[in-house]
């Protein structure tokens, strides 16, 4: 399955080699086998949610630190794009921000296009920071605020290369994912509650 907001990519590329097929045979392979890469990055598969809190984001854990229940992760251009829905809550608020471009592994990332998002939640107030990175230079939301979603429910696309930092009230989990750890958004258990079940 093709993602929200990657459609239109993969469909103009089909469009381009079948337009391109008459003219240069060459030039169709190369629309065709570029059709695909982003075929590739946008791809949006399914899965069943794991246990406790769950990834946000597939890719790399670039920052862990507990005492402000964070987990940063990485996405590279290999990884899957589309982010979820981390434990059972109400969207709050979202907040869509403008901003530079840095790589996404930068300090300077935060500046970037980003999409704050709040849930409130059975162990409080939970935040997913969607950033785009250096050539991901825009993000599309697929929730709203007063929307109720389910762990693993898809939250958004990061287009291309870009960070996703998770903020866990940080005395009611215990964090389980350590720093350089490859996640999976919505199956890897990164998080566990301490009294109870997240959902």
């Amino acid at each position: 399955m093709i993602a929200r907001g990657g459609r239109a990519f993969v469909a103009a590329g089909a469009a381009g080699s079948a337009l391109a097929l008459p003219f240069s045979t060459a030039g169709s392979i190369a629309l065709v086998t570029f059709t695909a890469f982003l075929a590739f990055v946008f791809r949006d598969p399914r899965r069943v949610s794991g246990e406790g809190i769950v990834a946000p984001a597939d890719g790399i854990v670039r920052e862990v630190d507990p005492e402000r229940g964070l987990i940063s992760t990485y996405l590279a251009l290999r990884n899957v794009h589309v982010t979820r829905v981390p434990v059972d809550g109400t969207i709050e608020s979202t907040l869509k921000s403008k901003g530079g471009h840095a790589p996404a592994f930068s300090k300077k990332v935060e500046r970037n296009e980003r999409v704050d998002v709040r849930l409130r939640t059975s162990i409080g107030t939970v935040d997913v920071v969607l950033m785009a990175g250096a050539l991901a230079r825009r993000i599309v939301p697929y929730i709203g605020a007063g929307e109720v979603r389910r762990k693993g429910d898809r939250l958004g696309l990061i287009r291309f290369g870009s960070r996703v930092d998770l903020y866990l009230p940080n005395d009611r989990v215990r964090i389980l994912v350590e720093k350089g750890q490859r996640i999976r958004a919505g199956v890897t258990m990164v998080a566990e509650v301490l009294d109870g079940n997240a959902g």
